[in-house]
């Protein structure tokens, strides 16, 4: 599978799961993954491990800087790597 098709796969069931949930934590995770997705598919990386490798370290930058709660951040990657099954 390519890169992009796996990040469409990622994007796909990222944008499912905010189309379906009535969690508002669970949309708000999904919605925040949107986000770093496409900002490490624009990078157009060469590999899914690339992908995902530059997903984790965007949300890690941002955690750094940004206010959320533990139990958001943890919410998150629970979410993503919900995901990332999913997309294998």
């Amino acid at each position: 599978m390519s890169t992009s098709d796996y990040s469409d796969r990622l994007h796909q069931y990222l944008l499912k799961q905010e189309e379906s949930t009535d969690d508002a934590d669970r949309l708000f995770y999904s919605s925040y993954l949107l986000g770093h997705l496409s900002l490490a598919a624009a990078a157009d990386p060469a590999s899914a491990e690339r992908l995902q490798n530059g997903v984790d370290a965007s949300l890690d930058d941002a955690f750094a800087v940004d206010h959320l709660s533990d139990a958001d951040k943890a919410g998150i990657r629970s979410l993503w790597q919900e995901a990332l099954a999913a997309a294998d």
